[in-house]
């Protein structure tokens, strides 16, 4: 500890301001054009999540300089939470053949490799501790903003570059193994998705009805479709102490569900529109575009807001027959959403969308290659949570010196 030094970020590094694309350049669809970094691109916990986000190409001119490299660290510079819980929240750029576009209000990380590992400084800007200082010198109120000059007045304490590099090397370790559960989560989702489609006739295809198949709805796989409710949210009753899972539809991923961001009361359930529904219900979120016709699996007991439907599948079907029902159909889904501000569908359409329906026996053999997929990718997901937990533990007591580097890498060691 005694060569670590108190000093501020900016003598150690540089930020950039990004560059202010024009909206009627953007556009939703992929065709290979340079992709514009969001905020909402930005996994809270730190990286990116590109996959699960809303992506928007540029297809105008703009300058070069804000052409960004793999490798680049960038950092959020604006929330909009009076908490301003992601303000300086970091994420790298991969290196993935797709060329990526340096927004405004995010930050380009200039490290002085010399006395600043980048890596280093990707955790660095993950500890409570600068988010703490950017939130207090933040300027707004419910939209909170900092700057590169506030980035690079937060004080910390740097240990040398080789410590440095020993600090970043043992969370890296973790974050790779969460990344490697996470891959296997979306093999596993693609392989549950090609099983079903070649055993399932495309609805949307011209041509005879396969065997085993006959013609109809969602709700004629279900035992029971239902919405979700809206608790009060001033009311500390419904939320403080909580311990049902409580989900929105922006944790509808398209996978099982295995732990809410929060939890609601009994008290809070019972005095809302909102009900416990049972483990094994495929949640489909009905509004708030892009997230329209997304899925989720829930895997406990729980409740949800009215912005989710909940569907119990017949017991001759099963929760993936259904799940995967609708997830081949979604293109059409979506296309029957209404609203310009925005886009929804209601139950009744969901209930009354046009699918395939198997019969026992064609469901039975889905199922018997299908469930063990998805128990693997249950397995992989809770273990990418319990390592995160692990990572978000060790990290700022790591990065405060608390924590000795060999003593974490025996930590580390035992867990993977």
């Amino acid at each position: 500890m005694s060569e670590w030094i108190s000093a501020k970020l900016g003598d150690f590094l540089k930020i950039h301001h990004g560059f202010a694309f024009p909206g009627e350049s953007m556009n939703d669809g992929l065709t290979g054009k340079p992709i514009i970094v969001s905020i909402g691109n930005f996994n809270y916990s730190g990286g990116f999540r590109f996959d699960s986000t809303r992506i928007r190409e540029f297809r105008g001119e703009y300058p070069k300089e804000f052409e960004l490299s793999p490798g680049d660290l960038l950092v959020v510079m604006t929330c909009q939470t009076s908490g301003g819980e992601i303000l300086g929240i970091p994420g790298v750029i991969p290196n993935d053949g797709r060329v990526y576009l340096h927004n405004q209000r995010i930050g380009r990380v200039e490290c002085d490799e010399e006395r600043l590992s980048r890596k280093f400084a990707y955790y660095l800007f993950l500890t409570a501790e600068v988010n703490r200082q950017l939130f207090s010198t933040a300027s707004g109120t419910k939209i909170l903003h900092t700057s590169p000059t506030r980035i690079e007045q937060v004080e910390c304490r740097i240990p040398p570059v080789r410590e440095q590099a020993r600090i970043a090397e043992v969370l890296g370790v973790l974050d790779e193994k969460i990344a490697v559960d996470a891959r296997i989560g979306k093999v596993t989702q693609e392989l549950l998705s090609r099983l079903f489609a070649s055993r399932v006739w495309d609805y949307s295809r011209e041509g005879a009805m396969p065997t085993g198949f006959v013609q109809g709805s969602v709700q004629d796989l279900c035992e029971r479709i239902g919405n979700g409710g809206t608790p009060k949210r001033r009311n500390p009753q419904y939320w403080e102490g909580g311990d049902i899972a409580w989900y929105k539809t922006g944790e509808l991923l398209d996978g099982p569900l295995l732990g809410s961001a929060e939890r609601i009361t009994v008290t809070g359930v019972r005095e809302s529109s909102c009900s416990v529904w049972p483990a094994g219900t495929v949640l489909v979120a009905l509004y708030a575009s892009p997230t329209v016709g997304r899925l989720g699996i829930l895997d406990e007991p729980a409740a949800f807001n009215q912005a989710c439907s909940g569907l119990i599948a017949k017991s001759a079907f099963g929760e993936l027959v259904l799940f995967e029902s609708i997830k081949a159909t979604r293109d059409r889904l979506q296309s029957l959403a209404v609203g310009s501000a925005q886009q929804n569908i209601s139950q009744r359409v969901l209930a009354q969308h046009r699918i395939v329906v198997p019969t026992a026996e064609a469901a039975a053999s889905f199922r018997e290659v299908a469930e063990p997929l998805h128990r693997r990718r249950i397995i992989a997901a809770m273990e990418a949570r319990v390592l995160a937990g692990l990572r978000d533990t060790i990290l700022p007591q790591l990065m405060s010196g608390r924590l000795r580097v060999k003593d974490a890498e025996k930590i580390v060691e035992d867990a993977t």
